[in-house]
């Protein structure tokens, strides 16, 4: 007896790129450009030029790999927990996706090669952590410990392409960003929790504004910026406390994260580079209305 195969559903062309651009989470590649910014900012770039422009392409290129590999990894429990991912529902062919996920490493890759050494090694660092964070992170209790250390390394890629020797500011920036994406992180885990858990990680959110905060004493302009994102950080995480909403206040701080760029890039004195990671912060939240950045 002959088997008989259940007719699949027929996407049109506007349903595969909405759903590759949700499998990609492209609302929150803004971020992943001011990040980029003020690392190579803090080695003293102080104007746009190709080469950061090839750096920023390459961690958009990292950061779209390691969001298609998440899905890719999760497919089995995304079936009983977000059915409606593009994976899931069939939108987005498993296959395509994981060939999607291998070329855009190698892109990412291939244009570190071409801006520095230094700074392809670091990626391929990069490329670890993004690997190991998908592949570990529903049962390892400190994956956002990992997931932290992608941020970290993109500012450290930035940084090494313009100089050979790190130093206590870059340092210093990429230490705080990877403590607020632990905080940001460990919130975020709790999203699919029956029960709402004491939410200690968000208060590291809020040290960047200690550390930035205390550089930019002498300029009252910049000193708004830091009060921008100490209001921010709070107006976010009410959606976390208050509202009951981990999703919207997690989407909401990671859009944050580019004011934490603008906060670094004001400590370089580089008003062109704040005014481009503010820019990143409204187009992230512009995106987010229409894909979901979680």
């Amino acid at each position: 007896m002959s088997s008989i195969s259940s007719p699949q559903h027929e996407y049109s062309w506007r349903d595969k790129l909405y759903g590759y651009f949700a499998l990609a989470r492209v609302s929150n590649s803004p971020t992943v450009i001011s990040n980029s910014i003020a690392g190579a900012a803090l080695a003293g770039l102080a104007t746009l030029n190709i080469e950061i422009a090839l750096i920023a392409l390459a961690m958009v290129a990292f950061y779209t790999a390691g969001m298609y590999l998440n899905d890719i990894m999760d497919y089995e429990i995304d079936l009983k927990e977000r059915a409606e991912r593009p994976l899931t529902t069939g939108l987005i062919a498993r296959s395509t996706a994981i060939a999607i996920t291998l070329a855009l490493f190698v892109i990412g890759a291939g244009l570190l090669a071409l801006v520095d050494l230094r700074a392809f090694l670091v990626g391929l660092a990069l490329i670890g952590t993004i690997v190991l964070y998908d592949w570990w992170h529903k049962t390892n209790p400190l994956s956002p410990v990992v997931m932290g250390a992608n941020r970290f390394l993109v500012y450290i890629a930035a940084f090494v392409a313009f100089t050979a020797t790190l130093n206590g500011e870059v340092l210093g920036a990429a230490g705080l960003l990877w403590l607020y994406i632990i905080g940001l992180t460990f919130i975020a885990k709790s999203e699919t929790q029956t029960s709402f858990t004491k939410y200690w990680p968000a208060a590291i959110l809020f040290a960047p504004a200690l550390f930035f905060g205390a550089q930019l004493l002498d300029d009252p302009a910049w000193l708004l910026l830091v009060i921008v994102f100490i209001g921010w950080t709070a107006y976010a995480i009410s959606f976390i406390y208050q509202k009951k909403q981990i999703g919207g206040g997690i989407v909401r701080l990671i859009a944050g994260v580019s004011l934490f760029d603008a906060l670094a890039l004001a400590t370089t004195g580089w008003t062109g580079g704040v005014v481009i990671a503010l820019a990143c912060f409204g187009l992230t939240l512009f995106f987010q209305q229409y894909i979901k950045g979680t």
